[in-house]
């Protein structure tokens, strides 16, 4: 009996759990969890397990974020400063401006928001400001975005008309009305980007275990019909109206451009040098084809909730997720892409950022040209210029000549009293803008 008990005692021993073992029901089967301590407990609630892939794919999108946004404030900036730089602005070096202003504020506000999500629970304090502006910088975002995009069917639009009626075009629509359009584009576009505080906001009381900033439906964000018309308001500034436009006069300016060539394959090339072909219409082109690219995944997001009210994404879809986060990506990407396009399909610009940045070769060159010229006119003329220029400015070549060679036509009235023995002929070196 004695040995029975002790085999009985080292059965139950060996075959006991050394951890208690719980049962849990529900409609559909019996579960058997093990129990642990709350630190080391494996979760296996879908929603827990979804969160967990979204700070993944979060984590993801703030380094990427980090690195388009910090090259879209420095090529913007760039783009600026070029466009300072111009010895003349005309109108697509006024859409070029806008679209670099809204691109640096969509870089900028896109910053700001990746870093208000990662370190909002800093303090207080920053939890405070970072609910108080959150929404209304994104709507700030949204504004300059639309803003971009209007701006860049402006300039598709302006281009084609450009080419289609040169005389008419220069005639009725000059640097001053494209400045004025451009200015009321982007107090339209505040308009819409206002309808995202207005919508949502986030609670100024800190939830524990949260590691985003939830957004909540405001009372007027609750209305389904003002929601649904703010979206469709924004879809169809922001992607519908500027890509169908912009299809339509890409399209129209190609098809112009083919036959133009066609004609001047027909022509000597004296009759080739002589024809003035608008500028910027390669580079137009370009940021039309880039525009396309970018910006459709973002177009494909919001055209699902006008359709799907977001049905899906309520399913722990982590996909619809990743792809809402690649397509927002995909369309800040544009505002760096801009500064590629110009400098590789835009020759004026290309030489005036060289210029700017002070890595062109020119200046030697140039002021070896003047030493030459100022040398030759000193032998013709036994007498010496008082203050001979240094260097040649980029787009001109300073020609000097006496005033007796009857070249009124061409002098220049900024002389000093030093200078009433020289007058100044300008001879134009910046090539014409080709196709």
């Amino acid at each position: 009996m004695k040995t029975v008990l002790v085999f009985y005692l080292l059965l139950s021993a060996h075959f006991r759990p050394s951890i208690a073992y719980r049962t849990t029901t529900d409609q559909d089967s019996t579960v058997e969890l093990q129990t642990f301590p709350d630190n080391i407990r494996p979760t296996f609630d879908p929603y827990q397990l979804w969160m967990q892939s979204l700070a993944k794919v979060k984590a993801i999108e703030f380094v990427v974020t980090l690195v388009i946004g910090t090259l879209g404030v420095i090529g913007n900036l760039l783009i600026l400063v070029v466009t300072v730089h111009y010895n003349y602005i005309g109108i697509p070096q006024v859409y070029m401006a806008t679209l670099a202003i809204s691109d640096l504020c969509i870089a900028v506000f896109g910053l700001w928001r990746v870093l208000a999500d990662n370190l909002y629970f800093l303090s207080d304090g920053v939890y405070w400001f970072c609910v108080h502006t959150y929404f209304p910088v994104i709507g700030l975002d949204a504004a300059a975005s639309i803003t971009a995009s209007l701006t860049a069917m402006a300039l598709s639009l302006d281009r084609y008309l450009a080419l289609k009626y040169p005389m008419k075009h220069s005639e009725y629509w000059p640097v001053d009305k494209a400045k004025i359009l451009t200015v009321t584009v982007g107090l339209i576009s505040l308009i819409f980007g206002i309808t995202y505080p207005l919508r949502y906001y986030i609670s100024t009381t800190r939830t524990p275990g949260k590691n985003m900033l939830p957004p909540e439906w405001t009372s007027l964000g609750e209305n389904q019909a003002f929601t649904k018309t703010s979206v469709c308001v924004e879809f169809f500034f922001r992607f519908a109206l500027p890509v169908v436009v912009m299809a339509v006069t890409n399209t129209a300016t190609m098809a112009i451009i083919h036959k133009s060539d066609k004609f001047r394959r027909s022509m000597s090339k004296y009759t080739q040098s002589t024809i003035n072909t608008p500028k910027c219409l390669t580079m137009t082109v370009g940021i039309v084809i880039i525009f396309f690219i970018t910006n459709l995944p973002k177009a494909c997001f919001m055209m699902d909730f006008i359709i799907f009210q977001y049905s899906h994404s309520a399913q722990f879809n982590t996909s619809f997720i990743t792809f809402a986060y690649g397509g927002n990506l995909l369309a800040k990407l544009n505002s760096i892409v801009n500064i590629i396009v110009y400098f590789t399909l835009d020759s004026e610009f290309r030489a005036t950022l060289l210029k700017s940045l002070r890595i062109s070769g020119r200046r030697p060159v140039e002021a070896a040209c003047n030493i030459a010229i100022a040398a030759s006119l000193q032998n013709a003329t036994g007498r010496d210029h008082p203050n001979p220029p240094q260097h040649a400015s980029e787009a001109q070549l300073n020609v000097f000549v006496p005033v007796e060679e009857e070249n009124t036509c061409f002098q220049d009235t900024r002389l000093s009293a030093d200078d009433t023995f020289w007058g100044v002929s300008t001879v134009s070196c910046q090539e014409t803008q080709v196709i």
